[in-house]
Protein backbone atom coordinates (compact mmCIF):
# COMPACT_ATOMS: atom_id res chain seq x y z
CA UNK A 1 0.00 0.00 0.00
CA UNK A 2 2.78 2.46 0.93
CA UNK A 3 4.40 2.02 -2.49
CA UNK A 4 1.08 2.49 -4.29
CA UNK A 5 0.33 5.65 -2.33
CA UNK A 6 3.86 6.97 -2.89
CA UNK A 7 3.52 6.35 -6.64
CA UNK A 8 0.07 7.94 -6.57
CA UNK A 9 1.42 11.00 -4.77
CA UNK A 10 4.20 11.30 -7.33
CA UNK A 11 1.85 11.11 -10.30
CA UNK A 12 -0.74 13.37 -8.66
CA UNK A 13 2.04 15.89 -8.06
CA UNK A 14 2.92 15.65 -11.74
CA UNK A 15 -0.75 16.04 -12.69
CA UNK A 16 -1.23 19.11 -10.49
CA UNK A 17 2.00 20.67 -11.74
CA UNK A 18 0.81 20.17 -15.30
CA UNK A 19 -2.57 21.72 -14.42
CA UNK A 20 -0.90 24.67 -12.72
CA UNK A 21 1.71 25.12 -15.46
CA UNK A 22 -0.82 25.05 -18.28
CA UNK A 23 -3.14 27.47 -16.49
CA UNK A 24 -0.27 29.81 -15.69
CA UNK A 25 1.08 29.61 -19.26
CA UNK A 26 -2.26 30.17 -20.96
CA UNK A 27 -3.02 33.46 -19.21
CA UNK A 28 -0.10 35.51 -20.63
CA UNK A 29 -0.21 33.75 -24.01
CA UNK A 30 -3.91 34.36 -24.60
CA UNK A 31 -3.95 37.80 -22.96
CA UNK A 32 -1.05 39.11 -25.06
CA UNK A 33 -1.96 37.50 -28.40
CA UNK A 34 -5.71 38.12 -28.20
CA UNK A 35 -5.97 41.17 -25.95
CA UNK A 36 -8.06 41.36 -22.79
CA UNK A 37 -11.38 41.88 -24.59
CA UNK A 38 -11.14 38.72 -26.74
CA UNK A 39 -9.53 36.77 -23.90
CA UNK A 40 -12.41 37.80 -21.65
CA UNK A 41 -14.85 36.43 -24.23
CA UNK A 42 -12.92 33.14 -24.32
CA UNK A 43 -13.06 32.86 -20.53
CA UNK A 44 -16.82 33.37 -20.59
CA UNK A 45 -17.31 30.83 -23.41
CA UNK A 46 -14.93 28.34 -21.79
CA UNK A 47 -17.31 28.09 -18.83
CA UNK A 48 -19.39 25.75 -21.03
CA UNK A 49 -17.11 22.68 -20.54
CA UNK A 50 -17.15 23.29 -16.78
CA UNK A 51 -20.94 23.14 -16.68
CA UNK A 52 -20.88 20.10 -18.97
CA UNK A 53 -18.72 18.20 -16.52
CA UNK A 54 -22.02 17.13 -14.95
CA UNK A 55 -23.05 15.33 -18.14
CA UNK A 56 -22.03 11.95 -16.71
CA UNK A 57 -24.49 12.74 -13.87
CA UNK A 58 -21.87 11.64 -11.34
CA UNK A 59 -21.92 8.01 -12.50
CA UNK A 60 -18.15 7.75 -13.05
CA UNK A 61 -17.23 8.95 -9.56
CA UNK A 62 -19.97 7.03 -7.72
CA UNK A 63 -19.39 3.95 -9.85
CA UNK A 64 -15.63 4.22 -9.36
CA UNK A 65 -16.00 4.18 -5.57
CA UNK A 66 -18.22 1.09 -5.67
CA UNK A 67 -15.94 -0.59 -8.24
CA UNK A 68 -12.97 -0.03 -5.94
CA UNK A 69 -14.84 -1.49 -2.97
CA UNK A 70 -15.92 -4.53 -5.01
CA UNK A 71 -12.37 -5.11 -6.27
CA UNK A 72 -11.03 -4.78 -2.69
CA UNK A 73 -13.40 -7.60 -1.69
CA UNK A 74 -12.13 -9.71 -4.61
CA UNK A 75 -15.40 -9.49 -6.56
CA UNK A 76 -14.17 -8.62 -10.06
CA UNK A 77 -17.42 -9.63 -11.73
CA UNK A 78 -19.28 -7.06 -9.66
CA UNK A 79 -16.65 -4.44 -10.51
CA UNK A 80 -17.06 -5.14 -14.25
CA UNK A 81 -20.83 -4.95 -13.97
CA UNK A 82 -20.64 -1.58 -12.19
CA UNK A 83 -18.11 -0.29 -14.73
CA UNK A 84 -20.21 -1.16 -17.76
CA UNK A 85 -23.47 -0.06 -16.14
CA UNK A 86 -21.99 3.32 -15.24
CA UNK A 87 -20.67 3.75 -18.78
CA UNK A 88 -24.12 2.94 -20.18
CA UNK A 89 -25.59 5.74 -18.13
CA UNK A 90 -22.80 8.16 -19.10
CA UNK A 91 -23.22 7.47 -22.82
CA UNK A 92 -27.00 7.82 -22.63
CA UNK A 93 -26.86 11.12 -20.73
CA UNK A 94 -24.10 12.43 -23.02
CA UNK A 95 -26.18 11.71 -26.12
CA UNK A 96 -29.18 13.55 -24.73
CA UNK A 97 -27.08 16.55 -23.70
CA UNK A 98 -25.35 16.78 -27.10
CA UNK A 99 -28.75 16.88 -28.83
CA UNK A 100 -30.16 19.50 -26.46
CA UNK A 101 -27.10 21.72 -26.59
CA UNK A 102 -26.79 21.50 -30.36
CA UNK A 103 -30.40 22.61 -30.73
CA UNK A 104 -29.94 25.42 -28.20
CA UNK A 105 -26.73 26.74 -29.78
CA UNK A 106 -27.93 26.78 -33.38
CA UNK A 107 -31.44 28.02 -32.66
CA UNK A 108 -30.45 30.76 -30.21
CA UNK A 109 -30.77 34.25 -31.76
CA UNK A 110 -27.74 36.55 -31.81
CA UNK A 111 -29.28 38.73 -29.10
CA UNK A 112 -29.32 35.76 -26.78
CA UNK A 113 -25.55 35.87 -26.34
CA UNK A 114 -25.70 39.12 -24.39
CA UNK A 115 -23.67 42.30 -24.63
CA UNK A 116 -20.51 40.71 -23.21
CA UNK A 117 -20.32 38.36 -26.21
CA UNK A 118 -21.23 40.69 -29.04
CA UNK A 119 -19.52 39.69 -32.28
CA UNK A 120 -20.05 37.38 -35.21
CA UNK A 121 -23.09 35.26 -34.42
CA UNK A 122 -21.85 32.37 -36.58
CA UNK A 123 -18.43 32.44 -34.91
CA UNK A 124 -19.90 32.42 -31.42
CA UNK A 125 -22.34 29.65 -32.28
CA UNK A 126 -19.62 27.44 -33.76
CA UNK A 127 -17.32 28.12 -30.80
CA UNK A 128 -20.07 27.27 -28.31
CA UNK A 129 -20.97 24.10 -30.20
CA UNK A 130 -17.35 22.91 -30.36
CA UNK A 131 -16.87 23.60 -26.65
CA UNK A 132 -20.11 21.75 -25.88
CA UNK A 133 -18.91 18.70 -27.83
CA UNK A 134 -15.51 18.96 -26.12
CA UNK A 135 -17.12 19.07 -22.68
CA UNK A 136 -19.25 16.00 -23.33
CA UNK A 137 -16.32 13.98 -24.68
CA UNK A 138 -14.10 15.07 -21.79
CA UNK A 139 -16.29 13.33 -19.24
CA UNK A 140 -15.92 9.98 -21.02
CA UNK A 141 -12.38 9.77 -19.69
CA UNK A 142 -13.70 9.83 -16.13
CA UNK A 143 -15.03 6.26 -16.36
CA UNK A 144 -11.69 5.03 -17.72
CA UNK A 145 -9.89 6.72 -14.82
CA UNK A 146 -12.32 4.96 -12.46
CA UNK A 147 -11.14 1.69 -14.01
CA UNK A 148 -7.52 2.50 -13.20
CA UNK A 149 -8.52 3.36 -9.62
CA UNK A 150 -10.39 0.11 -9.07
CA UNK A 151 -7.42 -1.92 -10.35
CA UNK A 152 -4.90 -0.24 -8.00
CA UNK A 153 -3.48 1.65 -11.00
CA UNK A 154 -4.24 5.12 -9.70
CA UNK A 155 -0.76 6.41 -10.56
CA UNK A 156 -1.14 5.35 -14.19
CA UNK A 157 -4.54 6.99 -14.45
CA UNK A 158 -3.28 10.24 -12.91
CA UNK A 159 -0.31 10.30 -15.26
CA UNK A 160 -2.50 9.90 -18.30
CA UNK A 161 -4.92 12.59 -17.13
CA UNK A 162 -1.95 14.97 -17.12
CA UNK A 163 -0.85 13.84 -20.56
CA UNK A 164 -4.31 14.46 -22.04
CA UNK A 165 -4.25 17.98 -20.59
CA UNK A 166 -0.82 18.61 -22.08
CA UNK A 167 -1.90 17.33 -25.49
CA UNK A 168 -5.03 19.47 -25.77
CA UNK A 169 -3.42 22.66 -24.46
CA UNK A 170 -0.34 22.21 -26.65
CA UNK A 171 -2.65 22.11 -29.65
CA UNK A 172 -4.52 25.17 -28.31
CA UNK A 173 -1.30 27.19 -27.89
CA UNK A 174 -0.11 26.19 -31.38
CA UNK A 175 -3.38 27.44 -32.87
CA UNK A 176 -3.34 30.75 -30.96
CA UNK A 177 0.32 31.45 -31.79
CA UNK A 178 -0.42 30.82 -35.46
CA UNK A 179 -3.15 33.49 -35.38
CA UNK A 180 -6.20 31.36 -34.62
CA UNK A 181 -9.26 32.84 -32.97
CA UNK A 182 -12.08 31.50 -30.82
CA UNK A 183 -13.23 28.82 -33.26
CA UNK A 184 -9.70 27.54 -33.80
CA UNK A 185 -9.05 27.40 -30.05
CA UNK A 186 -12.23 25.42 -29.39
CA UNK A 187 -11.45 23.02 -32.26
CA UNK A 188 -7.92 22.56 -30.86
CA UNK A 189 -9.28 21.56 -27.46
CA UNK A 190 -11.69 19.08 -29.04
CA UNK A 191 -9.05 17.48 -31.28
CA UNK A 192 -6.58 17.16 -28.41
CA UNK A 193 -9.19 15.63 -26.09
CA UNK A 194 -10.33 13.06 -28.69
CA UNK A 195 -6.74 11.97 -29.28
CA UNK A 196 -6.04 11.62 -25.57
CA UNK A 197 -9.30 9.77 -24.93
CA UNK A 198 -8.55 7.14 -27.58
CA UNK A 199 -5.07 6.53 -26.17
CA UNK A 200 -6.44 6.37 -22.60
CA UNK A 201 -8.90 3.65 -23.55
CA UNK A 202 -6.19 1.59 -25.28
CA UNK A 203 -3.94 1.90 -22.22
CA UNK A 204 -6.68 0.73 -19.86
CA UNK A 205 -7.39 -2.28 -22.08
CA UNK A 206 -3.72 -3.23 -22.06
CA UNK A 207 -2.89 -2.66 -18.38
CA UNK A 208 -6.16 -3.91 -16.81
CA UNK A 209 -7.22 -6.80 -19.08
CA UNK A 210 -9.71 -8.22 -16.57
CA UNK A 211 -11.79 -5.01 -16.64
CA UNK A 212 -13.68 -5.70 -19.85
CA UNK A 213 -14.42 -2.50 -21.78
CA UNK A 214 -17.90 -2.68 -23.24
CA UNK A 215 -21.59 -2.51 -22.36
CA UNK A 216 -22.99 -6.06 -22.56
CA UNK A 217 -22.15 -7.05 -18.97
CA UNK A 218 -23.75 -3.93 -17.54
CA UNK A 219 -27.42 -3.47 -16.78
CA UNK A 220 -29.89 -0.65 -16.52
CA UNK A 221 -30.90 -2.01 -13.12
CA UNK A 222 -27.35 -1.51 -11.88
CA UNK A 223 -27.27 1.94 -13.48
CA UNK A 224 -30.47 2.93 -11.67
CA UNK A 225 -28.94 1.72 -8.40
CA UNK A 226 -26.21 4.32 -8.94
CA UNK A 227 -28.69 7.16 -9.38
CA UNK A 228 -28.82 8.32 -5.75
CA UNK A 229 -25.05 8.37 -5.06
CA UNK A 230 -24.37 9.70 -8.56
CA UNK A 231 -26.89 12.48 -8.07
CA UNK A 232 -25.08 13.54 -4.90
CA UNK A 233 -21.74 13.47 -6.74
CA UNK A 234 -23.24 15.51 -9.58
CA UNK A 235 -23.75 18.41 -7.18
CA UNK A 236 -19.96 18.77 -6.79
CA UNK A 237 -19.14 19.94 -10.35
CA UNK A 238 -22.37 21.92 -10.42
CA UNK A 239 -21.36 23.76 -7.24
CA UNK A 240 -17.79 24.27 -8.42
CA UNK A 241 -18.96 25.56 -11.80
CA UNK A 242 -21.39 27.92 -10.07
CA UNK A 243 -18.71 29.14 -7.72
CA UNK A 244 -15.76 29.46 -10.09
CA UNK A 245 -17.27 30.02 -13.51
CA UNK A 246 -20.53 31.52 -12.27
CA UNK A 247 -18.65 34.08 -10.20
CA UNK A 248 -16.62 35.01 -13.29
CA UNK A 249 -19.89 35.51 -15.17
CA UNK A 250 -21.15 37.79 -12.38
CA UNK A 251 -17.95 39.83 -12.58
CA UNK A 252 -18.39 40.14 -16.35
CA UNK A 253 -22.05 41.12 -16.04
CA UNK A 254 -21.45 43.80 -13.41
CA UNK A 255 -17.95 45.08 -14.16
CA UNK A 256 -17.61 44.17 -17.86
CA UNK A 257 -15.59 41.53 -19.78
CA UNK A 258 -12.26 43.32 -19.19
CA UNK A 259 -12.64 42.71 -15.41
CA UNK A 260 -13.04 38.94 -15.83
CA UNK A 261 -9.31 38.26 -16.51
CA UNK A 262 -8.42 40.14 -13.30
CA UNK A 263 -10.58 37.84 -11.21
CA UNK A 264 -9.68 34.75 -13.28
CA UNK A 265 -5.91 35.28 -13.01
CA UNK A 266 -6.10 35.81 -9.24
CA UNK A 267 -8.37 32.80 -8.84
CA UNK A 268 -6.05 30.65 -10.98
CA UNK A 269 -2.97 31.47 -8.92
CA UNK A 270 -4.87 30.99 -5.65
CA UNK A 271 -6.07 27.55 -6.69
CA UNK A 272 -2.53 26.33 -7.32
CA UNK A 273 -2.11 25.92 -3.57
CA UNK A 274 -5.40 24.08 -3.16
CA UNK A 275 -4.59 21.78 -6.07
CA UNK A 276 -1.36 20.89 -4.31
CA UNK A 277 -3.39 19.90 -1.23
CA UNK A 278 -5.04 17.17 -3.31
CA UNK A 279 -1.64 15.57 -3.93
CA UNK A 280 -2.19 13.27 -0.94
CA UNK A 281 -5.99 13.08 -0.63
CA UNK A 282 -6.66 12.03 -4.23
CA UNK A 283 -4.33 8.99 -4.36
CA UNK A 284 -5.55 8.01 -0.89
CA UNK A 285 -9.17 7.84 -2.07
CA UNK A 286 -9.02 4.27 -3.51
CA UNK A 287 -7.07 3.10 -0.46
CA UNK A 288 -9.65 4.74 1.81
CA UNK A 289 -12.51 3.09 -0.10
CA UNK A 290 -10.79 -0.28 0.33
CA UNK A 291 -10.34 0.40 4.06
CA UNK A 292 -14.05 1.22 4.35
CA UNK A 293 -14.93 -2.02 2.51
CA UNK A 294 -12.78 -3.95 5.02
CA UNK A 295 -14.10 -1.90 8.00
CA UNK A 296 -10.50 -0.94 8.86
CA UNK A 297 -11.06 1.96 11.28
CA UNK A 298 -7.37 2.18 12.20
CA UNK A 299 -6.35 2.61 8.58
CA UNK A 300 -9.08 5.19 8.02
CA UNK A 301 -7.96 7.28 11.01
CA UNK A 302 -4.32 7.15 9.90
CA UNK A 303 -5.19 8.41 6.43
CA UNK A 304 -7.30 11.26 7.83
CA UNK A 305 -4.37 12.30 10.06
CA UNK A 306 -1.98 12.26 7.09
CA UNK A 307 -4.23 14.59 5.10
CA UNK A 308 -4.73 17.00 8.02
CA UNK A 309 -1.00 17.28 8.66
CA UNK A 310 -0.13 17.63 5.01
CA UNK A 311 -2.78 20.28 4.39
CA UNK A 312 -1.79 22.29 7.48
CA UNK A 313 1.87 22.22 6.50
CA UNK A 314 1.18 23.39 2.95
CA UNK A 315 -1.84 25.66 3.09
CA UNK A 316 -0.71 28.20 5.70
CA UNK A 317 2.64 29.15 4.13
CA UNK A 318 1.15 29.24 0.62
CA UNK A 319 -1.77 31.43 1.70
CA UNK A 320 0.51 33.88 3.54
CA UNK A 321 2.90 34.02 0.61
CA UNK A 322 0.00 34.56 -1.78
CA UNK A 323 -1.37 37.45 0.28
CA UNK A 324 2.05 39.10 0.52
CA UNK A 325 3.36 38.58 -3.01
CA UNK A 326 0.24 37.82 -5.08
CA UNK A 327 -0.26 41.27 -6.69
CA UNK A 328 3.38 41.52 -7.71
CA UNK A 329 3.53 37.93 -9.03
CA UNK A 330 0.36 38.30 -11.10
CA UNK A 331 1.56 41.57 -12.63
CA UNK A 332 4.93 40.01 -13.44
CA UNK A 333 3.33 36.79 -14.71
CA UNK A 334 1.02 38.62 -17.13
CA UNK A 335 3.73 41.08 -18.28
CA UNK A 336 1.82 43.96 -16.73
CA UNK A 337 -1.45 43.17 -18.53
CA UNK A 338 -3.24 42.36 -15.25
CA UNK A 339 -2.78 44.20 -11.93
CA UNK A 340 -5.25 42.86 -9.31
CA UNK A 341 -6.21 44.97 -6.29
CA UNK A 342 -4.65 43.96 -2.98
CA UNK A 343 -8.12 43.45 -1.46
CA UNK A 344 -8.97 40.77 -4.05
CA UNK A 345 -5.69 38.93 -3.43
CA UNK A 346 -6.21 39.05 0.34
CA UNK A 347 -9.74 37.66 0.06
CA UNK A 348 -8.58 34.81 -2.17
CA UNK A 349 -5.78 34.13 0.29
CA UNK A 350 -8.36 33.43 3.00
CA UNK A 351 -10.20 31.21 0.52
CA UNK A 352 -6.95 29.21 0.19
CA UNK A 353 -6.78 28.77 3.97
CA UNK A 354 -10.34 27.51 4.30
CA UNK A 355 -10.64 25.53 1.07
CA UNK A 356 -7.20 23.99 1.40
CA UNK A 357 -8.42 22.09 4.47
CA UNK A 358 -12.02 21.19 3.67
CA UNK A 359 -11.50 20.12 0.05
CA UNK A 360 -9.02 17.28 0.82
CA UNK A 361 -11.06 15.99 3.77
CA UNK A 362 -14.24 16.00 1.67
CA UNK A 363 -12.51 13.66 -0.78
CA UNK A 364 -12.41 11.00 1.94
CA UNK A 365 -16.13 11.45 2.63
CA UNK A 366 -16.65 10.92 -1.09
CA UNK A 367 -14.48 7.79 -0.92
CA UNK A 368 -16.88 6.46 1.74
CA UNK A 369 -19.82 6.85 -0.69
CA UNK A 370 -21.25 9.39 1.79
CA UNK A 371 -21.14 12.41 -0.50
CA UNK A 372 -24.82 13.20 -0.01
CA UNK A 373 -23.98 14.43 3.50
CA UNK A 374 -22.17 17.53 2.19
CA UNK A 375 -22.70 18.09 -1.54
CA UNK A 376 -26.19 19.53 -1.02
CA UNK A 377 -24.72 22.09 1.35
CA UNK A 378 -22.04 22.98 -1.17
CA UNK A 379 -24.49 23.39 -4.05
CA UNK A 380 -26.90 25.56 -2.04
CA UNK A 381 -24.11 27.78 -0.72
CA UNK A 382 -22.60 28.14 -4.20
CA UNK A 383 -25.98 29.13 -5.60
CA UNK A 384 -26.49 31.81 -2.96
CA UNK A 385 -22.93 33.05 -3.44
CA UNK A 386 -23.73 34.30 -6.98
CA UNK A 387 -26.18 37.08 -6.05
CA UNK A 388 -23.92 37.85 -3.10
CA UNK A 389 -20.97 38.20 -5.48
CA UNK A 390 -23.03 40.41 -7.76
CA UNK A 391 -23.91 42.78 -4.90
CA UNK A 392 -20.37 42.76 -3.53
CA UNK A 393 -18.84 43.49 -6.95
CA UNK A 394 -21.20 46.45 -7.31
CA UNK A 395 -20.18 47.73 -3.88
CA UNK A 396 -16.49 46.84 -3.76
CA UNK A 397 -15.42 46.25 -7.34
CA UNK A 398 -13.82 43.00 -8.49
CA UNK A 399 -12.62 42.31 -4.91
CA UNK A 400 -16.25 41.60 -4.01
CA UNK A 401 -16.05 38.34 -5.95
CA UNK A 402 -13.16 37.27 -3.71
CA UNK A 403 -15.16 38.10 -0.58
CA UNK A 404 -18.01 35.88 -1.77
CA UNK A 405 -15.68 32.95 -2.51
CA UNK A 406 -13.89 33.22 0.85
CA UNK A 407 -17.18 33.34 2.78
CA UNK A 408 -18.43 30.18 1.11
CA UNK A 409 -15.18 28.30 1.83
CA UNK A 410 -15.35 29.30 5.51
CA UNK A 411 -18.87 27.90 5.92
CA UNK A 412 -17.87 24.70 4.10
CA UNK A 413 -14.92 24.29 6.45
CA UNK A 414 -17.35 24.24 9.38
CA UNK A 415 -19.66 21.75 7.63
CA UNK A 416 -16.89 19.34 6.62
CA UNK A 417 -15.21 19.53 10.03
CA UNK A 418 -18.34 18.28 11.75
CA UNK A 419 -19.00 15.56 9.18
CA UNK A 420 -15.40 14.32 9.34
CA UNK A 421 -15.65 13.87 13.08
CA UNK A 422 -18.89 11.90 12.77
CA UNK A 423 -18.06 9.90 9.60
CA UNK A 424 -14.32 9.44 9.19
CA UNK A 425 -12.56 9.41 12.56
CA UNK A 426 -13.19 10.66 16.07
CA UNK A 427 -10.65 12.69 18.04
CA UNK A 428 -9.71 9.59 20.02
CA UNK A 429 -9.09 7.62 16.82
CA UNK A 430 -6.93 10.42 15.42
CA UNK A 431 -4.80 10.55 18.59
CA UNK A 432 -4.41 6.76 18.49
CA UNK A 433 -3.26 7.01 14.85
CA UNK A 434 -0.23 9.17 15.74
CA UNK A 435 2.08 6.28 16.76
CA UNK A 436 0.95 4.23 13.75
CA UNK A 437 1.82 7.10 11.43
CA UNK A 438 5.20 7.49 13.11
CA UNK A 439 5.81 3.77 12.53
CA UNK A 440 4.87 4.07 8.84
CA UNK A 441 7.25 7.00 8.42
CA UNK A 442 10.13 5.16 10.11
CA UNK A 443 9.58 2.18 7.82
CA UNK A 444 9.47 4.46 4.80
CA UNK A 445 12.70 6.24 5.78
CA UNK A 446 14.35 2.91 6.58
CA UNK A 447 13.35 1.47 3.21
CA UNK A 448 14.68 4.54 1.41
CA UNK A 449 17.99 4.31 3.30
CA UNK A 450 18.38 0.63 2.43
CA UNK A 451 17.61 1.34 -1.23
CA UNK A 452 20.31 4.00 -1.38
Amino acid sequence: MIRRVAAGIGMTTFDKLVVAATQLALVPILATHWGLALYGKWLLLATIPQFLSVSDLGFATAGGTRMTMAAARGDREEAISIFQSAWRAILASSGVIICLLSAAVWLLPASGFGEALLGSSAELQLTLWLLAIYGVFAVQGSIFFAGFRAANRFATGAFWNAMVLLIENAVLVAVVLSGGGLVGAAAAWLLGRLTGLALQMLLLRRMVPWLVIGLRRGSWTQARALLAPAGAVMLLPIAQALLLQGTALMVGAVAGPAAVPIFAATRTLSRVGMQMCWIVSTPLMPEFSAAVARDDRNGMATMVLVILLFSAGLVLPYALGFMALGPWIIELWTHGAIAPPVSLVTAMGFAILFGGVWYPISNLILACDRQASYTVWYAVLALFSLPAACLLVEACGVAGAGYAVAALDFVMLLVIGRLARDTLASRQELFAAVPRLQSYLRRLVSGASMAS
